[in-house]
């Protein structure tokens, strides 16, 4: 029985399923007699889970094995998993590295299996797998959230704003909750997005082995965060939906307190009535609804089928018959051929979120829209990216300052 130890690190430590994705490497070579340990210098193997969402995770990945690759012992090997394994095969040929991507299991079992195969590893995270993951991560402080700064500087004087203020950063920062995996992939074709090169269609998880999985996790005092590319596409494939998911989920645990991942909103254009009455009917307090753009006619040019103006008028009516539910988005800024009457109208929508995120265009160039012209300069990038942060701290902290009172 071989035996070895192991460092595993990751390039999106705020994602979701990147999170996911670590804890099941992590479990899986725990539950095959291996060691995890803190000193890659001392490690047989360096797991790296990549991220190629957009440029500059890329470039964190590269920056990673280099790191490692000087620091390893001189027969140790590095590993790469995730999404950057199909998103960029040119690059990944150009490392001395092992990939492995989403769909190549038997490679972690043709290395570490002894007892306990990959594919029965579930994909959820727990809070005590969490904790040691995020061991010295500094990727997960306070500071690294711009958007929240002016709130964070106003907590230390308002009681009101200090309890909201640190019961959101626990949600962003995934403390006090278990994360299950209820599909992955995605069914739509955004011209920016390379989640489907790298990970295909959707695939969703049975109801009854999602329900198994919370049945092992189940803590009241916890969140349950489902997690997916877009939890609105779950169970296209298998001939169910996210309605019916929900409906069991609650009928076995009542009451019990659920965080949704992304929400493409064509979904709540698609059923606006159906899930008006989710939110009205299940503890749900956490939601990402990622529009991209405040501006039709750059969601056209996106490749996202919804109108803005009526997911707007959606969001209203969902925070209408569900107050505690903050809602979290973020825009894309600087895309190509956004005018500045289209940037506006993303400032403008920004307003209707609770936790709405800025983020400037990252060209990749995996994804179809690379060679579109009209790309802005970085002057101009600068200026509406910083803009839009500190309007993005008015706006949150406003929301801070009116939202219900929220659970620590």
């Amino acid at each position: 029985m071989k035996s070895y130890k192991v460092y595993i690190d990751s390039a999106a430590w705020m994602c979701e399923g990147n999170i996911v994705g670590s804890s099941r490497i992590y479990r899986f070579l725990l539950e095959n007699g291996h060691d995890i340990i803190t000193k890659p210098s001392e490690a047989d193997f360096i797991i790296i889970n990549s991220c190629g969402f957009v440029k500059e995770r890329e470039d964190l990945c590269v920056q990673l094995f280099e790191n490692y690759n000087y620091q390893k012992k001189e027969k140790a090997k590095i590993i790469m998993f995730g999404c950057l394994i199909k998103i960029n095969k040119r690059l990944i040929e150009s490392l001395d590295l092992i990939p492995i991507n989403f769909n190549e299991d038997k490679k972690f079992d043709e290395i570490f299996y002894n007892k306990t195969r990959f594919e029965n590893i579930s994909p959820y995270c727990d809070n005590e797998t969490k904790e040691k993951l995020f061991i010295s991560k500094k990727t997960l402080e306070e500071s690294a959230f711009i958007s929240f700064l002016l709130s964070r500087i106003i907590s230390y004087f308002s009681k009101r704003i200090r309890f909201n203020y640190n019961s959101i950063i626990n949600r962003v920062q995934f403390k006090d909750k278990t994360l299950v995996e209820i599909c992955n992939g995605c069914i739509f074709n955004c011209s920016y997005c390379a989640i489907r090169k790298a990970k295909g269609r959707v695939n969703s998880r049975k109801i009854k082995e999602i329900i198994s999985d919370i049945e092992k996790l189940y803590d009241p005092t916890k969140c349950l965060f489902l997690v997916a590319d877009d939890c609105g596409s779950y169970g296209l494939d298998i001939k169910t939906n996210l309605f019916n998911l929900l409906k069991e989920i609650n009928e076995r645990f009542p009451n019990i307190s659920i965080e949704l991942d992304a929400i493409n909103p064509y979904w709540l254009e698609k059923y606006p009535d159906e899930y008006i009455k989710l939110f009205s009917e299940l503890n749900i307090g956490y939601a990402t609804l990622p529009v991209q753009s405040g501006s039709n006619r750059v969601l056209k040019d996106m490749n996202r089928n919804y109108d803005i103006i009526k997911i707007q008028k959606i969001v209203q009516k969902i925070k209408k018959v569900s107050p505690k539910t903050a809602i979290y988005t973020h825009f894309i800024i600087c895309y190509p051929n956004e005018n500045f009457i289209d940037y506006l109208k993303s400032v403008y929508c920004s307003i209707y979120f609770d936790l709405p995120i800025v983020l400037e265009y990252s060209g990749h160039k995996d994804s179809k829209n690379f060679d579109l012209p009209d790309k802005k300069s970085k002057f101009a990038s600068v200026y509406r990216y910083t803009f839009f942060a500190l309007f993005l701290n008015l706006v949150i902290f406003y929301k801070l300052l009116t939202f219900p009172k929220q659970k620590k």
